[in-house]
């Protein structure tokens, strides 16, 4: 079930891709748990707007001595943007239910600097507390836009 429902989130944005002319791919790390790092993946669309709205994929590897699953989500979010600097935030769906990310019903924020085909950022992710105890995830990621 898990990868069909990240099969039908990564058509339904391929399906947007051609009215949403930034496609970004980003690496990163997330931070540590139970003493171990993670690496982060993503692919997000943004639109062509001033304060553009931003459709992610992404993924959080697994932790093997934490023992912590690796985890799929999706997310969309509004970015606010001022001379490059941005903030945003919106709504995530995690595969996962565990002490990082407790529930499916997660929210999404950012705050970074646009060099123009390159992105910076730091993201946290958390259900701030909706669905019981949640450390969400924080991570660094660096996006190339094509």
């Amino acid at each position: 079930m898990r990868s069909s429902i990240v099969a039908v989130a990564m058509a339904a944005a391929c399906a947007l891709a051609p009215a949403w002319a930034g496609v970004r791919v980003g690496g990163g790390i997330a931070e540590e748990h139970g003493g171990e790092e993670a690496p982060v993946a993503t692919l997000a669309w943004l639109g062509e707007q001033r304060h553009p709205w931003e459709v992610m994929v992404g993924h959080i590897g697994r932790r093997e001595d934490a023992r912590i699953e690796e985890s799929w989500f999706f997310a969309l979010s509004k970015r606010l943007t001022w001379n490059r600097w941005f903030v945003s935030g919106g709504l995530a769906w995690a595969n996962v239910d565990n002490d990082i990310l407790s529930g499916h019903t997660q929210f999404m924020t950012a705050g970074g600097y646009d060099f123009g085909r390159v992105a910076l950022s730091l993201r946290h992710m958390s259900n701030a507390g909706i669905e019981g105890r949640n450390r969400g995830e924080t991570f660094l990621l660096v996006e190339v836009g094509f």
